[in-house]
């Protein structure tokens, strides 16, 4: 769990770095959360208020953790656009979100 509040603490900071483990355990919470929005919104019979709701929110702390992971394998953000690439996209991105860390940072975030 602290690596999903602490995803949301640096929701703002899309320079420097998450580790391999900060962004899968933030990402494996926010599916759990997630599958309980959606249970929620069915045991309600809502139109899926609960599950939209937390996706927009928890949108940019998503985003910020991915792209820290990518400058953590020395990779641009805006490599996190692959994900829109029809059926390989997303399965590339998980390729590149589960690559060791690079341990030769300069010190500064790749833009």
């Amino acid at each position: 769990m602290k690596y999903y509040f602490l995803a949301w603490k640096r929701s703002l900071d899309f320079s420097g770095y998450s580790s391999r483990k900060e962004c899968w355990m933030f990402l494996l919470v926010h599916t759990l959360v997630a599958i309980g929005c959606i249970t929620a919104d069915i045991a309600m019979n809502m139109t899926t208020w609960f599950d939209t709701a937390y996706s927009v929110v928890s949108l940019i702390p998503m985003l910020s953790v991915i792209i820290r992971r990518l400058h953590d394998i020395n990779k641009s953000g805006y490599w996190g656009l692959i994900f829109f690439i029809p059926i390989v996209g997303p399965f590339w991105l998980i390729y590149l979100l589960v690559q060791s860390t690079n341990t030769h940072h300069d010190g500064k975030a790749i833009a």
